[in-house]
C-alpha cells in the first residue's frame, strides 16, 4: 500500500509583489540579503528590500518601463541582481536574466532577438556591450551597478535614490500598478547540451506555483539562512535559491565566489544551501578524504551509533558526533538541494550519516523549474522525488511528460519548437523515465542521447557513465554509440578525462612517470572492470582519452554535441 504524503502550508501569495509586501510586513527589520565587502557581511533588512525595489520602480517607470518592457540583468550573485528583478516583476516588466559566463556574441544574440530596452548590469559586462552597443536600437538605458565614469550610464545607487524621492513624494504610478500573474515575468535563454538556445517565457503564476510546490514538499523555518552558490540567472537557483527564501522570510546570504564557498559556510553558517551534483560530490570526496586520514575504523563505529540510536532510540544524533564535519560546513546545516543532474545515490546516503540531508529534485527550465522533489520525512537517494501537488507528470512512450500551472508559457518568437515539446496540454521533457511502486520518479536519461542496439536494446549513457565515472582514474566520460554509427549502434564508445592528479600521486608512490601509453593501459583496465557489473550489449568496446574537462553548462552539465559532432566529422572527414 502506498504510503500517505502529508504536505506542508505553503505560503499564500499571488504574485511576486504580493510576496514582497507580505513578506515585507511579517518580517520587517530581519536580513533578508547578505552579501560581502572586503572582509565584512552587511545584511539588506525586507524594509530596506522593498523601500529599494520600490525606488527603483519608480526611476524605471520614470523612463519609460512599462507593461512588456524587457530589462536585462547580467551580473554576479549580488543584492542588486535581485532588487533588479523584483523592481522589473513589481511594475509588470519582463525579465531577460544572462548567463554571466556567456561571450559577448551571444550576449549580443539574447539582447538582439529580446528587444531589451534597458540593460542592468556589473562594470566588467558594461565594457562587453559598449563593443556592439550602437548594434541595438531598442537598447536606450544602461545602469552600471558599480562605479562608471561614462556620463551616458546611470549609476545604480544614483537612480535608487533618484526613484527614492518619486516614491516619497508620491510622483510615480508604479506603487500602485496592479501585477497580472498571467503575464511573462521573465524569458530565460536555456543552455542546453543539445547546442539549441532557446528563450523560455515564464509567467509570474508559474513561479509562484513552484514556489508553494517546492514549500509543501521541504519545511522552510523564517529563520534560515540560505548560502547562494548558483547562478541566478538559472531558474533553479532563482526560484530556489531567492524567490522561495524570501517568501518563507529566509536569509539568503550570496557566497563570494566557488572557492571561497569553505569559508562562507563557517562565516554565515547557513541551514541549506542549493548545488549541482558535481559542487556536492566534490565536497564529499573531501569530507571522506579526511575522515580516512584520521582513520575509517572510528568512523564506521561513529556511524554505528548514530544508527542504533535512530532505531531504538527514535533520536538523531548525527549531528553531535560528528560535530567537527558540521562545523566546517557552519554548524547549522541541514539540507542540500541537488538538482540540475542526477547525484550519485552515494553520496546522498554518505551525506546522511553524516548528519546532512541531501534531497534531490528534478526540473527544468520550461518548468519554472521544480516538477518533482523527494520529501524532507519521505526520500529516497536514488530518486528524482514525489511530484509536487502542483503537478501531473505522466510517462507517455517512456517519456516523462508533465501538465500543470508550472508549465511555461511557451519559447519566445518560436511558435514551432513550442508545438514540438507542448501536445494536447502536456509538455514532453526530453528525459526517459519511470515511477517505483511508492510513486518516486527516476530518470533513466535524455530521449536523444539514448542508444539502441541493432538488436532493439535501448542503452542510457548516463547508468554506464554513473559506473565508469566511480573509478578515481577518470575524472568524467560521455558514453555514445561512436563516430560510425548510423541508424543503430553497433558497439558502445566512450571518451574519457583522465583524473591527472590522481594518475600523478599513484604513478609517483610506484616510482614511474606518467605517459600516455601508461594511462591508456591503466584506463583499458578501469573500463572493463566497471563494465563488468553491466549486460554484455551495455560494455564500452571503445574509448577515446580526452585531456581536458568536458565544457558545461552553468549547471554543470557537459556539453555532449561539442565532443560527439567533433569526433564524427574527423570521422567522416577521414575516411574519405
Amino acid at each position: 500500500m502506498r504510503k500517505k504524503v502529508k504536505f506542508y502550508q505553503p505560503p499564500d501569495i499571488s504574485d511576486l509583489k504580493d510576496l514582497l509586501l507580505k513578506s515585507r510586513e511579517k518580517y520587517g527589520e530581519k536580513a533578508a540579503l547578505m552579501y560581502k565587502k572586503g572582509k565584512k557581511w552587511y545584511s539588506i533588512s525586507y524594509n530596506e528590500l522593498f523601500y529599494k525595489t520600490f525606488s527603483l520602480g519608480c526611476f524605471l517607470e520614470s523612463i519609460g518601463m512599462k507593461k512588456g518592457t524587457k530589462v536585462a540583468i547580467m551580473s554576479e550573485n549580488r543584492p542588486e541582481w535581485a532588487i533588479t528583478y523584483l523592481a522589473v516583476a513589481c511594475g509588470n516588466g519582463i525579465n531577460v536574466p544572462i548567463d554571466k559566463e556567456l561571450k559577448s556574441q551571444e550576449m549580443f544574440h539574447i539582447l538582439y532577438t529580446t528587444e531589451a530596452e534597458i540593460f542592468v548590469g556589473s562594470q566588467k559586462y558594461m565594457e562587453m556591450l559598449l563593443e556592439f552597443k550602437d548594434q541595438l536600437p531598442k537598447l536606450k538605458t544602461l545602469i552600471n551597478m558599480d562605479l562608471n565614469g561614462d556620463k551616458k550610464i546611470f549609476l545604480f545607487d544614483n537612480v535608487v535614490n533618484e526613484g527614492s524621492k518619486l516614491f516619497e513624494k508620491n510622483k510615480s504610478k508604479y506603487p500602485t500598478i496592479k501585477v497580472d500573474p498571467e503575464l511573462p515575468l521573465s524569458i530565460i535563454f536555456t543552455s542546453g547540451t543539445t547546442g539549441s538556445s532557446k528563450g523560455v517565457i515564464l509567467t509570474q503564476k508559474n513561479i509562484v506555483e513552484d514556489i508553494k510546490g517546492i514549500t509543501q514538499m521541504i519545511k522552510v523555518e523564517s529563520h534560515y539562512t540560505l548560502l547562494s552558490v548558483l547562478p541566478l540567472h538559472h531558474t533553479y537557483e532563482c526560484t530556489g535559491g531567492f524567490l522561495m527564501p524570501l517568501a518563507c522570510g529566509c536569509t539568503i546570504a550570496y557566497a563570494e565566489s566557488l572557492k571561497k564557498i569553505p569559508d562562507n559556510l563557517k562565516e554565515v553558517k547557513p541551514h541549506a544551501m542549493l548545488a549541482v551534483p558535481l559542487l556536492l560530490e566534490a565536497v564529499y570526496k573531501k569530507v571522506m578524504k579526511k575522515i580516512e586520514e584520521k582513520g575509517s575504523k572510528k568512523f564506521k563505529i561513529a556511524k554505528g551509533i548514530a544508527a542504533i540510536s535512530e532505531v531504538f532510540f527514535k533520536k538523531n544524533i548525527r549531528k553531535k558526533i560528528f560535530k567537527p564535519i558540521h562545523e566546517g560546513f557552519g554548524g547549522n546545516l541541514k539540507y542540500l538541494v541537488s538538482g540540475g543532474a542526477a547525484i550519485d545515490p552515494e553520496v546522498s546516503k554518505g551525506f546522511r550519516d553524516l548528519g546532512i540531508l541531501v534531497l534531490q529534485g528534478y526540473g527544468l527550465t520550461e518548468t519554472s523549474p521544480v516538477i518533482a522533489l523527494n520529501k524532507d520525512d519521505f526520500y529516497k537517494y536514488d530518486s528524482a522525488g514525489l511530484p509536487l501537488p502542483q503537478v501531473e507528470i505522466k510517462i507517455i512512450d517512456g517519456e516523462i511528460c508533465v501538465k500543470g500551472p508550472v508549465v511555461m508559457k511557451g519559447y519566445y518568437n518560436n511558435p514551432e519548437a513550442t508545438a514540438e515539446v507542448i501536445k494536447n496540454g502536456w509538455f514532453h521533457t526530453g528525459d526517459l523515465g519511470f515511477f517505483d511502486k511508492d510513486g518516486f520518479l527516476y530518470i533513466n536519461g535524455r530521449k536523444k542521447s539514448m542508444i539502441v542496439t541493432a538488436n532493439g536494446k535501448n542503452i542510457y549513457p548516463e547508468e554506464i557513465e554513473a559506473h565508469l565515472n566511480k573509478s578515481p582514474f577518470i575524472l568524467e566520460s560521455i558514453v555514445w554509440e561512436g563516430p560510425e554509427a548510423t541508424k543503430y549502434c553497433e558497439e558502445v564508445h566512450a571518451i574519457i578525462v583522465p583524473d591527472v592528479e590522481y594518475f600523478d600521486q599513484y604513478l609517483s608512490k610506484q616510482g614511474k612517470q606518467m605517459t600516455e601509453e601508461i594511462v591508456e593501459k591503466i584506463l583499458d583496465h578501469e573500463v572493463k572492470k566497471a563494465c563488468s557489473k553491466l549486460a554484455s550489449y551495455k560494455r564500452v568496446k571503445k574509448f577515446t582519452i580526452h585531456w581536458n574537462e568536458f565544457e558545461k553548462t552553468t549547471t554543470k552539465k557537459i556539453k555532449r554535441y561539442l565532443y560527439t559532432s567533433k569526433i564524427r566529422s574527423i570521422s567522416s572527414q577521414s575516411s574519405k
